[in-house]
């Protein structure tokens, strides 16, 4: 028994057969593929999903509200998060993979509307993906510091940093289980649900694939008022892990949490980046408070240099895009707003490889196993997935099948073409 492989090019697998046994592989003339392309000209949006109820910070100060700056953690209200989904009009498969986004904001302003968000909902559910912005809790508690009733003093420390991710974090998880829950209702496979995430979303998305075990949440977390487990809110029952990770500016706690985890990982980040940092270096690090009585003291994080490094030692695979002398949201954003002009050429650049690293996490990989008795050959489909396979055996005949049966007319060399199909593609 042979054994043949082959290279994938957009669906189509092609390999060169004699019975010599020798292979060349040969690519086709490209054309639009669902995931890859826009392959939708219309999309459905169903606004304002809730995706669970949660304990939101409320003790805002007033001169601070607008960047959800608290008075502590003592108060909270429990309110709820939405979710916008978008969907490919006219879709007749039943069960597709699913993309969530998180917006930027240093986990105080921002929200679902985020101008990227929505256009990267929009791209990628042309694509033929169900897709769902979301929103999550924002907001940091600081100690502040009164004089007969008026504030003089205000301080937000590392552990109110830790704190208002974590709650990010939590809501994160939540959503992941939320679609699997509603899996049927959206057209998901629950198998394919990936979470992508720009500068705070990003650190969730990252955060997502490390921190993912009790003994790893931060003491800071489940000091008073506890936040909880990783999973205090929304559904049960369900995993809260993205199945494939695109993290844009992004960075992680600390690299010992990178374990053995295999799970896809996609990092783009300027190499000058001042907000999230490159490297290692404090969040937030460019902000200058110009009033000596209040103090910002974010924590320390790892960027996606540091993230690459430890992924290499470890020999885990992953992919990046790194741009020297490149600053934070370089695909023409300020904190998820477009320019009047819109983004700028990075845009495209980056929906691209994101859509290629996404489509070969689940692709189907070509294989097939042969058997050869003079001039009858004897060939079966061994691919990757469950498959439709279709059979050029170069001579001009044609069959359809796993286990096929081929008797040529005359000994030669013969180019056979496997073309498979599964049930996404």
């Amino acid at each position: 028994m042979k054994r043949g492989h082959s290279i994938f090019n957009r669906s189509i697998f092609q390999l060169a057969f004699c019975f010599l046994m020798i292979f060349v592989p040969t690519n086709l003339s490209a054309q639009p593929f669902r995931y890859i392309n826009q392959f939708f000209d219309k999309i459905d949006t169903i606004k304002n999903v809730e995706y669970s109820r949660a304990e939101f910070l409320n003790n805002p100060i007033a001169v601070l509200a607008n960047y959800n700056v608290h008075d502590g953690e003592n108060e909270t209200e429990l309110r709820p998060l939405y979710m916008d989904i978008f969907m490919p009009t006219g879709d007749t498969i039943k069960k597709r993979p699913a993309i969530i986004f998180a917006h930027s904001g240093g986990f105080l302003i921002g929200t679902r509307h985020n101008d990227d968000m929505i256009a990267l909902c929009d791209s990628f559910a042309r694509r033929g993906y169900v897709t769902a912005t979301i929103d999550y809790r924002r907001g940091m508690g600081a100690k502040v510091i009164r004089f007969w009733g008026m504030i003089i003093g205000l301080e937000a420390n590392e552990t109110n940093g830790y704190r208002a991710f974590y709650r990010a974090h939590q809501d994160a998880r939540t959503a992941i289980r939320f679609l699997k829950q509603n899996a049927e209702n959206y057209g998901i496979d629950t198998t394919k649900i990936f979470f992508t995430g720009s500068s705070a979303g990003a650190i969730m998305a990252i955060q997502n694939l490390f921190l993912d075990k009790p003994e790893e949440v931060d003491s800071a977390a489940l000091a008073e008022p506890t936040l909880g487990s990783l999973d205090a809110t929304g559904v049960q029952g369900f995993g809260a892990k993205s199945n494939g990770t695109a993290a844009f500016w992004g960075s992680l706690e600390k690299p010992g949490l990178i374990e053995n985890e295999a799970t896809p990982l996609f990092l783009v980040h300027g190499t000058d980046d001042d907000v999230v940092p490159f490297k290692k270096g404090v969040l937030l690090g460019n902000i200058e408070v110009p009033v000596s009585t209040v103090s910002l003291s974010m924590p320390e994080a790892y960027g996606s240099f540091c993230i690459d490094t430890a992924l290499q030692n470890r020999h885990i695979a992953h992919q990046t895009y790194f741009v020297e002398g490149k600053k934070h949201e370089f695909y023409g954003v300020d904190t998820g707003v477009f320019p009047d002009d819109g983004p700028n050429v990075y845009w495209d650049t980056i929906i691209w490889k994101t859509s290629s690293f996404l489509f070969d996490i689940f692709k189907p990989n070509a294989e097939f196993n042969f058997e050869t008795n003079q001039l009858e050959t004897f060939f079966e489909n061994t691919s990757s997935a469950e498959t439709l396979a279709s059979w050029d055996f170069g001579d001009r005949t044609f069959e359809t099948g796993n286990s096929v049966r081929h008797v040529y007319k005359e000994p030669g060399v013969y180019r056979v073409t496997l073309k498979i199909c599964n049930n996404i593609n």
